[in-house]
């Protein structure tokens, strides 16, 4: 009986650490599952794309795949072109694809923000209330998804009893910045500032709030800054994209079932690997999936 395939599903980045770091990241998965072939494929900018990942598991004989996005939130990617273009390579390929769910604000990701925090920490005693949690996120241009974000840190300030907590984002997607969101820290008292990158790989993104918070630190002896780690670098990341992927599988979840029919029919998968990503962007981010 030929086994099921796993798409690992992700954004794609210029950056070709990041696209690294996420194939790296698929081989752990692909450990992880013994009874499936994986294979990875970028939405854009990074090969494999989609349709070479599903070639890549057609030729290892899968007819049934079940593809898993490392997207945190929701967003126009998650909403269209991704059940988009499964949907067409299914017809184009004659096998079945169901697309699991997003990972989402949910409880599983408190308790990945709080194994991050710990390892910021390193056994390192904080007092709640002079601690400032910071919530590093992309930032996208749908208002939902910096909710999502907004309500995760606040889960995870609630949780932890810490006196404050801000966002502050990468991209110019939405607001503040990094820079802004950390000249608002500067005023306010806490003396302990957590960072928590809600961003999975290494990138341009991460560079740069890293820059900004090392300067901060420089300038602000007095502070104690405890940068945690990228979300990949969590063990829980993996069990929370293994557990959409059951439920997928259960026949819980399918993301291209719930996009209209005459949407994924006439979907035209807009091939931007040239555009210039970050400022002007026309199509709203799924916040934080990204290393560019």
């Amino acid at each position: 009986m030929s086994k099921k395939g796993v798409l690992i599903c992700g954004h794609g980045t210029r950056v070709k650490r990041g696209e690294e770091a996420f194939l790296k990241y698929t081989k752990q998965i692909e450990a992880l599952l013994p009874d499936y072939e994986v294979e990875a494929g970028f939405l854009e900018l990074s090969e494999p794309g989609f349709e070479e990942g599903v070639k890549r598991l057609v030729q290892r004989g899968v007819t049934e795949i079940v593809a898993v996005p490392v997207f945190l939130f929701t967003g126009v990617h998650i909403q269209k072109d991704i059940p988009c273009m499964l949907y067409q390579l299914q017809a184009k390929y004659n096998l079945s694809i169901k697309m699991a769910h997003y990972i989402g604000d949910c409880d599983e990701m408190l308790h990945l923000s709080n194994d991050l925090i710990s390892k910021a920490l390193n056994g390192a005693e904080v007092e709640a209330n002079d601690t400032l949690l910071f919530g590093l996120g992309v930032g996208a241009s749908k208002i939902a998804a910096n909710g999502d974000l907004a309500r995760l840190t606040r889960m995870v300030q609630e949780t932890n009893k810490y006196a404050f907590s801000i966002n502050g984002y990468c991209s110019r997607m939405t607001y503040p910045s990094v820079a802004e969101a950390l000249s608002i820290c500067e005023k306010l008292p806490y003396k302990n500032i957590i960072v928590v990158p809600y961003v999975f790989f290494p990138g341009v993104y991460m560079d740069k709030a890293q820059d900004l918070l090392d300067e901060f630190s420089k300038q602000h002896p007095d502070r104690k800054v405890f940068m945690a780690p990228l979300l990949s670098e969590s063990d829980h990341l993996a069990q929370i994209l293994i557990k959409r992927l059951e439920s997928a599988e259960r026949g819980e979840m399918d993301m291209i079932s719930s996009v209209d029919k005459e949407t994924l029919e006439n979907y035209e998968p807009h091939h931007h690997h040239g555009h210039a990503h970050g400022h002007h962007h026309h199509h709203g981010h799924d916040c934080c999936g990204h290393h560019h």
